[in-house]
């Protein structure tokens, strides 16, 4: 008997994950349609909406803020989409969006696994914001405020989420390194662009991504104990030559 009654449980679970699926597949479709007619409004609508209404029960500012990460995510997604001028690379953008859905959900904010979370994150926000910059030309200070906003929520979020007492001063703080880097960076914006312009990576975003990933690894090995004078100088050296390998070895030519 025990047997019997547990197999429609079991079924019911496996058809509401497939559904979960199929939905966020279907999300992912609906942002790349829209944005890929340059109906970016619409395309945030989309994933504001598939974001908040699973939550409509319990909806309040407080729900409101703790999936603004999710958001964020969603409108780089789209962004991306609207300024790639291929529609095979808009296409595999909305497919990554499809499995960043679908795959989010089970990703720890603890450890190795959070930090990869919000790498990822920003580094979809830093490629759509510098594309912005490269093909929109938006006026400098829009730019600079979308990335603080995004560094900030985002490093907020998963600080918050590890209960760490400094939340606040640490995203602000990275928030500001990011910012500051980028007024930089936007005074001569660099671009790899591959041939046939299928992808365009702005060069800010693999410079201020790689930052993040040897600040991100500091603070946690930090955190757990494990931070001594070798492996930070190990994690300090890794961001340097990362920053050298991207900056001396850009060709010049050809890029935005």
């Amino acid at each position: 008997m025990a047997q019997t009654s547990g197999a429609p449980a079991h079924s019911s679970g496996r058809f509401g994950g497939l559904l979960q699926i199929a939905v966020n597949v279907l999300v992912a479709a609906a942002v790349w349609a829209f944005s890929r007619q340059g109906l970016a409004l619409m395309a945030i609508g989309v994933v504001v909406a598939a974001t908040l209404w699973p939550l409509r029960r319990q909806l309040s500012a407080d729900t409101i803020w703790q999936q603004a990460t999710q958001v964020i995510m969603g409108v780089a997604a789209a962004g991306i989409i609207a300024l790639l001028p291929k529609a095979v690379a808009q296409l595999g953008v909305a497919g990554l969006y499809a499995v960043w859905r679908v795959v989010q959900a089970q990703i720890s904010a603890e450890g190795g696994a959070g930090l990869l979370k919000l790498l990822v994150i920003q580094a979809a926000a830093f490629e759509a914001i510098f594309l912005l910059a490269a093909i929109d030309r938006t006026p400098r200070p829009v730019l600079l405020l979308l990335i603080w906003a995004a560094i900030y929520i985002t490093s907020y979020q998963l600080l918050a989420a590890r209960q760490e007492r400094g939340a606040g001063v640490l995203a602000a703080a990275w928030a500001l390194v990011a910012t500051e880097a980028s007024w930089v960076f936007l005074t001569w914006l660099v671009s790899y662009i591959l041939p046939g312009n299928y992808l365009i990576v702005p060069q800010p975003a693999l410079v201020l991504t790689a930052l993040g990933y040897c600040l991100g690894s500091i603070y946690l090995a930090q955190r757990q104990g494990n931070l001594n004078r070798a492996r930070l100088t190990e994690y300090l050296l890794i961001g340097l030559i990362l920053i050298w390998i991207v900056i001396a070895g850009t060709s010049w030519r050809g890029t935005l």
